[in-house]
């Protein structure tokens, strides 16, 4: 009879414990892209910083600025594309445990 009863708790509690695994990785997941691109953004804050201060005149200010920006705006952008593309790869799987869950 317990063991019945801990065999039903085991399968009424799996989807739980799926959601669970997958919201860890996805947290993982999140932390080591935010980590890369905050060392990225550093680096090359410190490049530009270094760069900035080489220039002589205001030409050489306004280039050196409008390639940083350039390129923060496509790390920027290839940054949200990889959480998009993430957390809408997490939605789908949560929702296959979610209709797996329901059809028992």
């Amino acid at each position: 009879m317990y063991d019945k009863i801990f065999e039903q708790a085991q399968t009424t509690l799996k989807p739980i414990s799926e959601l669970m695994n997958l919201n860890a990785k996805l947290f993982e997941a999140a932390a080591e892209k935010q980590t890369a691109f905050f060392k990225d953004f550093v680096n090359d804050s410190m490049a530009f910083a270094k760069e900035l201060s080489s220039q002589k005149d205001y030409s050489g200010i306004y280039q050196t600025q409008k390639a940083y920006v350039e390129n923060l705006q496509e790390k920027w952008i290839a940054a949200s594309t990889e959480a998009y593309e993430t957390f809408t790869s997490n939605q789908e799987k949560i929702g296959d445990v979610f209709k797996r869950s329901s059809a028992v």
